[in-house]
């Protein structure tokens, strides 16, 4: 064979070899950076990192890409709705049915960080990169709820989550915990964080809105950092873990009395006793389980897993999830999601938190990964109390 012939095939393998990579980036999902389930847990949606909006049918175990020009941070699920929303790079939000049917379409000015819709779709609300919180009625006005701060986003690198109960009666928002005073009362009050920033600018701590009056109704206080927060579907419980591993829960009829969350190997810790007592004083650990090796309380996510009995606390940097009773700060077992692929729980990932998302009312969790595309499926029975992979795309 000549010389001619043999360059003229390596030329002509080189070519297809990098066809074929093309091929398999333009197709393939990149990792996910935003994931929703849908209520009845038979699909997901992701906005992906190359910016790729992809359905999922998670019974069919099959994907379809919607878009190719999707904001990241915009995949969601509309409760009780076969709908998901999402906004392209040109600032246009759709709400549009699992087959396709658009059922409505809309301009923002800026790109969203983070959004939810009611069930009728008449009232829509967004965050933006200066953790604003803005409401958009069916009219197309729309009202500031919380002014933005600048690029909040960037600076934290984090996103300010938004959650909703099912009753749509309560908004619940969270981005990082004010440092506790070193005096009573120790925390800001709501009219002192608005008396410092119109519209509740510096607002960052987990609040309570009522949705109705469009204002905070709680300012719930006691994490320190980057915090999630989220809300039960039946609008009873408000629960929240941060970076430090303070996690801390309230009941929404007495949002005043706050409670804490037991950490992994220390318990809870007793508040207003006195000082001057040895360290394991303050601690309860009269109802700890054994907990995996190498676990820690730095969280990066909470979601509740099963309507709104149980929910779930992901560790930062760690493949296990604690499962919690909601009314009882004690872990109830521990579930190990799997080492391979990494999940993005790994590297501190604040702002894809968004990346881990769950069905309350089927009993589904859906996750990114690290560093490659696809998603992880699992299904979680809570009669055997079991949390199983039934589905990995890489």
């Amino acid at each position: 064979m000549s010389k001619f012939k043999v360059w003229t095939l390596l030329l002509l393998a080189l070519t297809l070899l990098a066809g074929y990579g093309l091929w398999q980036g333009y197709n393939s999902p990149g990792p996910a950076m935003s994931v929703s389930v849908s209520s009845n847990g038979v699909y997901a949606i992701t906005a992906d990192r190359d910016q790729k909006l992809i359905l999922w049918d998670l019974k069919e175990h099959s994907r379809e890409i919607i878009s190719r020009r999707a904001n990241i941070y915009s995949a969601y699920f509309i409760k009780k709705q076969p709908t998901f929303l999402w906004q392209d790079l040109d600032n246009t939000v759709t709400a549009q049915s699992v087959n396709g049917e658009v059922q409505t379409v809309f301009e923002l000015n800026k790109p969203t960080y983070g959004h939810l819709m009611t069930r009728d779709l008449s009232t829509y609300y967004y965050s933006d990169i200066g953790w604003g919180i803005f409401r958009r009625s069916e009219d197309g006005s729309t009202k500031t709820l919380k002014a933005t701060d600048g690029r909040a986003f960037l600076g934290y690198h984090k996103l300010f989550n938004l959650s909703m109960d099912e009753s749509e009666q309560w908004l619940v928002s969270a981005g990082s915990g004010e440092p506790k005073g070193f005096e009573p009362p120790y925390y800001r009050s709501l009219q002192e964080v608005l008396d410092q920033g119109a519209d509740y600018r510096h607002l960052y701590s987990v609040a309570l809105w009522n949705i109705e009056a469009g204002k905070p109704t709680a300012k719930l206080d006691g994490n320190s950092s980057k915090t999630h927060a989220t809300i039960s579907p039946d609008g009873q419980w408000v629960v929240s873990s941060d970076e430090a591993g303070i996690g801390l829960y309230w009941n929404t009829n007495a949002p005043s009395v706050r409670h804490r969350l037991a950490r992994v190997y220390g318990g809870v810790f007793q508040d207003n006793l006195p000082d001057g007592l040895p360290d394991n004083d303050y601690y309860d650990t009269s109802k700890l389980i054994d907990a995996p090796p190498g676990l820690n309380d730095f969280t990066i996510a909470v979601a509740f897993i099963h309507n709104s009995e149980y929910y779930l606390r992901f560790g930062n940097n760690s493949h296990i999830a604690a499962l919690f009773k909601t009314g009882s700060p004690w872990p109830v077992k521990y579930f190990d999601l799997g080492e391979s692929p990494k999940l993005v729980t790994y590297g501190s990932q604040y702002s894809r938190n968004t990346a881990i998302a769950t069905s309350p009312e089927a009993g589904i969790l859906a996750m990114g990964h690290q560093s490659s595309g696809g998603i992880s499926v699992y299904r979680f029975d809570p009669d055997k109390l079991t949390l199983k992979r039934v589905w990995v795309v890489e």
